[in-house]
């Protein structure tokens, strides 16, 4: 700092160093937290193809807001088909396997966990030959944007 004359005090130079580092700083978690965005989104919109594709109504589609909660709860959101209730949408995350514990090693909580989006089908309590065509629909729809499809 003996270049810029103004930062030859102790009192500069600590003014100087903190706002570099809170510039810095903000700049990383503003851009993890846009590509964490991205990310989102490019998911959702996949997700929101399949919705469609399945159920035939662009209503259906989430935001990147909704998928977040229904990844984060893990409960199931159902699909009408056509008004008629049969399929319903969940996340389900896996944890992985517990790993043998060392006292030697030091342990950290960042585990990565696997999240599968299913898509499950409950034939209702009438019309079985409807719910047919909807398995035959979601069969034939195949997985191009990556979900799964079950029967429950």
């Amino acid at each position: 700092m003996t270049f810029v004359p103004g930062l030859r005090s102790g009192g500069a130079f600590t003014l100087f160093t903190a706002a570099f580092a809170v510039l810095f700083t903000v700049l990383a978690i503003k851009g993890k937290a846009s590509t964490e965005r991205k990310f989102l989104e490019a998911l959702t919109a996949a997700l929101n193809d399949t919705i469609v594709g399945l159920t035939g109504n662009i209503e259906h589609r989430l935001s990147a807001q909704q998928f977040r909660a229904l990844i984060e709860n893990g409960g199931p959101l159902p699909l009408p088909v056509n008004g008629v209730p049969g399929l319903e949408l969940q996340a389900v995350r896996e944890k992985p396997p517990v790993q043998a514990w060392n006292p030697a090693v030091k342990r950290v909580d960042n585990v990565v966990w696997t999240t599968r989006i299913v898509v499950t089908a409950t034939p209702p309590d009438y019309g079985v030959t409807s719910f047919d065509r909807l398995m035959a629909a979601a069969a034939d729809f195949g997985g191009d944007s990556g979900a799964q499809k079950t029967a429950g």
